[in-house]
C-alpha cells in the first residue's frame, strides 16, 4: 500500500461496494490512525468519526494482545453485541475496513465478502 490515501472518489467507490453486501448497514473506510477516508453512515454527524476511531483502537489492541502472546496480527475482529456486530477488516497494513452489520444477516457470510473486498482494495491502494 502506498503512504496516500485514495481519493475521494476512489473511497466513495469502495463504500458503494461495501454498502453493497447485504447485511451491511453501516461502514467506514479508515486508516488504521483512525481517520477517515470513506463512509456510510445514515447519521452523518460525529458518529463516523469516533465510530472510526474507536475501531482503529480495537484492531490495534488486537494487535498488541496477540503480539503479547507471540501469534500474528489479526486480519479481522469481530464484535458481537445484541442488535448488531461489528466486523473490523485489515486492508493491508495501513487501512481497515468497518462495518456495522444488522442482527438478522451472516456475519461469517459478511466477513468473507468483506475480507475479498478487502484484498482486492489492498492491492489497488
Amino acid at each position: 500500500m502506498t503512504d496516500h490515501p485514495p481519493s475521494k472518489e476512489k473511497a466513495q467507490t469502495y463504500i458503494e461496494e461495501i454498502r453493497s453486501i447485504s447485511g451491511v448497514v453501516a461502514c467506514a473506510l479508515v486508516s488504521q490512525d483512525g481517520f477517515v477516508m470513506g463512509k456510510y453512515f445514515r447519521d452523518n454527524g460525529q458518529t463516523p468519526s469516533l465510530f472510526a476511531a474507536m475501531s482503529a483502537t480495537i484492531f490495534a489492541s488486537a494487535e498488541a494482545a496477540a503480539s503479547a502472546v507471540h501469534i500474528s496480527s489479526p486480519s479481522s475482529i469481530v464484535v458481537t453485541t445484541a442488535d448488531a456486530t461489528i466486523l473490523v477488516v485489515c486492508v493491508g497494513n495501513e487501512a481497515l475496513i468497518t462495518a456495522v452489520v444488522e442482527k438478522t444477516a451472516d456475519p461469517a457470510a459478511v466477513s468473507e465478502q468483506l475480507a475479498t473486498v478487502a484484498a482486492r482494495i489492498g492491492e489497488e491502494l
